[in-house]
């Protein structure tokens, strides 16, 4: 199984995730993990209580969360695989901290639709440096409900100090509904979305906002694996309404996330002075 990218991340990519906030990466890992991977994927399906914590969508589709925490094949993924390694170069941190993994399968013809937003909505963080990498771990398509993503959004955010809430209350309220941006001209942006196969991910920023329909399909679930990494950049801020982290009470405002529920994954090499 591979733990360095099978293919080096290159400049076009770097610069496409700076300009865009997201960013395909090919044939990230071998076929031993997809394998591997697939048939734990398998397991969480048929037991998914027993694996981690059930996310808020699940019901309609199989959404459990920090599965990593447990020993098995989906921590082994944290650690050994090339995602740390490939997240980093691609964002240009020196380090790289697990925050949690996010596993989602929509079933065939699953209705469940994910609403317009933003991931930094629910991170108790601040920081660039706090990207989501999801794999396939199957066919990915338009009929059975890839991510779609509105590109540069994030530049927009970050440099108008822009955050949106859970409620029209909190931070600048709610994430726009860009479905009313479909077809219209002088929509800034670009909807940008990737067919995928296993082993195939995604980088995007925080500030990214996505969405995925439904599965239309009648025979291909759709599944993927959400890893939330923290780099260099990331700092404490808990408003009081972001997501809680189990077993993590202390964040104290501001301060770099740097305590042992977070463990370094990856850091680039320093070259040696000339």
């Amino acid at each position: 199984m591979n733990r360095a990218p099978l293919q080096p991340i290159t400049a076009e990519q770097i610069e496409t995730y700076r300009r865009d906030g997201v960013v395909l990466v090919r044939n990230m890992l071998d076929s031993e993990w997809i394998g591997r991977m697939q048939s734990a994927i398998a397991d969480v399906i048929a037991r998914p209580e027993a694996f981690g914590e059930l996310g808020p969508s699940h019901g309609a589709m199989t959404s459990v969360c920090h599965i990593w925490r447990r020993s098995g094949i989906f921590r082994d993924y944290a650690f050994n695989s090339p995602i740390a390694e490939v997240t980093g170069r691609v964002i240009g941190a020196s380090t790289i901290r697990m925050y949690h993994d996010h596993l989602f399968v929509k079933p065939p013809r699953s209705p469940k639709i994910m609403p317009w937003h933003c991931d930094e909505t629910a991170w108790p963080v601040r920081g660039e440096m706090a990207p989501n990498i999801w794999t396939a771990f199957s066919p990915v398509n338009a009929e059975n409900g890839r991510i779609e993503y509105v590109a540069g959004f994030h530049r927009h955010c970050v440099e108008r100090g822009r955050r949106f809430g859970f409620r029209p209350d909190q931070a600048d309220g709610l994430c726009p509904n860009f479905e009313t941006e479909r077809g219209n001209p002088d929509f800034p942006f670009r909807f940008v979305s990737f067919d995928m196969e296993p082993g195939d991910a995604v980088v995007f920023h925080p500030h990214t906002p996505h969405f995925s329909k439904g599965n239309d399909s009648a025979t291909l679930a759709r599944i993927g694996l959400a890893v939330r990494l923290f780099g260099d950049d990331v700092r404490w801020h808990n408003p009081g309404y972001k997501a809680p982290i189990p077993g993590v009470t202390r964040m104290p405002e501001g301060e770099p996330v740097d305590d042992e529920n977070f463990p370094v994954l990856w850091r680039r090499e320093v070259s040696a002075a000339a």
